[in-house]
């Protein structure tokens, strides 16, 4: 049985089914294979590798349907746009966490370490201020360890 995490919960599919169900979502496979993928994913997927693996089980399934039903998913509270330059990628842990973004390939990973950290700061800072938050985001910018070890051969092979 495949299993999901939606917020540091892990579901199985009839489990993420019966979610969205809930939600009022009006649930159809292509649907339930786009909700799937993002929440199986731990890379936070563009639209476009979503529509890609999608595909792959639904050869009909079109690009407005995986944007249409990103937003109905974002709206109900599973997943979330992180917008960047180049172009936005969904995450589907909501918990106060903190992103690795590769500056060489653009992956985007949770950081393993610092959760408490992250939560800590989201709470001093409401507990301090008067701004009403709605979510928070904590991007570190490096590179990869793939993309590292490209970048440190090709300095070795020019020196």
């Amino acid at each position: 049985m495949l299993k999901h995490q939606i917020g540091g919960i892990v579901t199985t599919q009839d489990e993420l089914g019966a979610r969205l169900k809930t939600l009022g979502i009006r649930l159809t496979p292509q649907r339930l294979a786009i909700a799937e993928v993002v929440v199986n994913s731990g890379d936070h997927p563009s639209v476009k590798q979503i529509f890609g693996r999608v595909k792959e089980f639904f050869p009909y399934v079109t690009l407005a349907t995986v944007y249409s039903t990103l937003a109905v998913l974002e709206r109900a509270g599973i997943v979330r746009e992180l917008p960047f330059q180049k172009q936005s990628r969904y995450d589907a842990n909501l918990s106060p966490h903190a992103n690795l973004v590769c500056v060489g390939c653009g992956s985007v990973h949770d950081a393993t370490v610092g959760q408490e950290m992250v939560s800590d700061l989201r709470q001093q800072l409401e507990n301090s201020s008067d701004f009403r938050f709605t979510g928070q985001r904590v991007d570190f910018y490096g590179w990869c360890p793939n993309c590292a070890h490209r970048r440190d051969r090709r300095a070795d092979f020019l020196n």
